[in-house]
């Protein structure tokens, strides 16, 4: 995984936080996950990717209440947290119209845009697109370590 910048902030996707919290069938993957969320020193994520972890871990790997709740407190407490605000909501559509996202890939990077990161990983956007003159998406997952 190529060097970052630490004074940097990044915006971390639902899949990169799901792979890892979860021991995978895929462990490079697992342990890429974890070494980008160590790495990195300023880390933001919305609450929209805080309920797709939930959400993923309630639903697919059968978590715990206590465990969603010590999850929540403990990013709240390390992490940048976006809420949905009309600006948000505004660029998300303008977003859709300029780079054909999708409604919740749109929400996810007009968040990031938001927070003023500059990097947003995820596995499954369009890597290597620079939105905005801003911020550059990248899948930390097909690097080598």
């Amino acid at each position: 995984m190529t060097e970052s910048n630490n004074s940097q902030t990044v915006f971390i996707d639902t899949n990169i936080w799901i792979y890892a919290f979860v021991d995978a069938q895929d462990t490079i993957k697992t342990q890429r996950a974890r070494v980008l969320i160590r790495r990195e020193r300023t880390i933001c994520l919305s609450t929209q990717v805080i309920n797709e972890i939930t959400n993923n871990l309630l639903r697919k790997y059968h978590a715990t209440e206590d465990v969603i709740q010590r999850l929540v407190r403990t990013i709240y407490r390390k992490y940048q947290v976006s809420t949905f605000t009309e600006d948000i909501l505004l660029t998300a559509s303008r977003l859709r119209s300029a780079y054909q996202f999708s409604f919740w890939d749109s929400t996810i990077v007009a968040s990031a845009l938001e927070s003023g990161a500059t990097i947003l990983y995820s596995e499954d956007m369009h890597d290597s697109l620079i939105v905005n003159n801003q911020i550059h998406i990248k899948n930390p997952l097909k690097e080598p370590l």
